[in-house]
């Protein structure tokens, strides 16, 4: 195993022990950017393992004429899908001389560099779902399709599917599409319902696209008096972690159904510990579990071009 040592530096006068250094410069000695949180549910558990189960309930009865008999209707009961905790962690190792002699804390810098490092994993691996939400490698519903999905199934007998997916840019009439997505979503029964949207995000590069759109007060890249119905219609969250610069989703988060989740048993931990020779080296762990994925993938409508 590699260990931070008085090699660290390798010049001659090994400035990094002398107290005459005002300053080391370190850019990663910062707080942590993290953005999962305003696009996922944190739940928290305590068990390595959590099911979630797809039901729907009774369809709409029917007309009854007199003296016959009333239906009796059943409930539709769908697949399950079971989350098991993963595992993150890092660490890092320092010799007992360094520990002794250096002039600058090393060893609480990389401690603390090792906690920020841990919280941004989280949030970079979280977003592997949102970055390729037309492949199921990282999350799939319940129908076993990626997340973003020109066919998704309900649980009807007639097999009723749901587009969440536009190949599109994000522009005035994009958004219609949202709108009209929303407005007009079924549920497992086939039946429809509608549920405003509240977070519209994007990649940072579309923020000013996004904010002209929902913030003008008339229709943006149009030479009209037409009132822009989108007008504080919905928030807008810049994301840097979206890669692509065209992405952008809209959700609603607020929903009491809303299906996108991070399942966390515990948090970054840090122990410390000496090394297991006879160094007298010691040795910094870093661990934390949690699991991320999305049970009911319909309160996304996701655009790309």
């Amino acid at each position: 195993m590699s260990a931070v040592g008085t090699w660290f530096d390798t010049s001659t006068n090994k400035d990094i022990f002398k107290k005459v250094v005002r300053k080391w410069w370190d850019t990663t000695d910062r707080e942590p950017h993290e953005e999962w949180r305003k696009l996922c549910l944190d739940l928290k558990t305590s068990d390595e393992y959590e099911r979630f189960g797809r039901f729907a309930g009774l369809p709409y009865g029917g007309k009854v004429e007199e003296g016959e008999e009333i239906p009796i209707y059943s409930p539709k009961f769908g697949s399950v899908k079971d989350y098991e905790q993963e595992m993150y962690a890092m660490g890092f190792r320092i010799t007992h001389k360094m520990k002794k002699f250096n002039k600058v804390g090393l060893m609480e810098k990389l401690t603390k560099s090792m906690k920020r490092a841990m919280v941004e994993l989280k949030d970079v691996e979280i977003f592997k779902m949102w970055n390729n939400p037309t492949g199921t490698t990282y999350a799939a519903g319940f129908d076993g399709l990626s997340i973003a999905n020109n066919s998704h199934t309900c649980l009807d007998d007639a097999g009723t599917t749901y587009d969440n997916y536009l190949a599109s840019s994000l522009s005035y009439s994009a958004l219609d599409s949202a709108k009209n997505y929303f407005a007009y979503m079924y549920d497992d029964q086939a039946n429809v319902f509608s549920t405003k949207p509240d977070l519209l995000v994007v990649n940072y590069q579309l923020e000013r696209t996004a904010l002209e759109i929902v913030k003008s007060e008339r229709v943006p890249q149009e030479i009209s008096n037409t009132f822009n119905y989108y007008k504080g219609w919905i928030d807008v969250f810049s994301s840097i972690r979206l890669t692509s610069s065209t992405a952008w989703i809209v959700l609603a988060k607020n929903h009491p159904d809303y299906g996108y989740f991070v399942l966390t048993s515990m948090s970054p931990e840090v122990v410390v510990k000496d090394a297991p020779d006879t160094t007298l080296d010691t040795i910094v762990l870093s661990l934390q579990y949690f699991k991320y994925g999305v049970s009911d993938p319909r309160f996304a409508f996701f655009g790309n071009t």
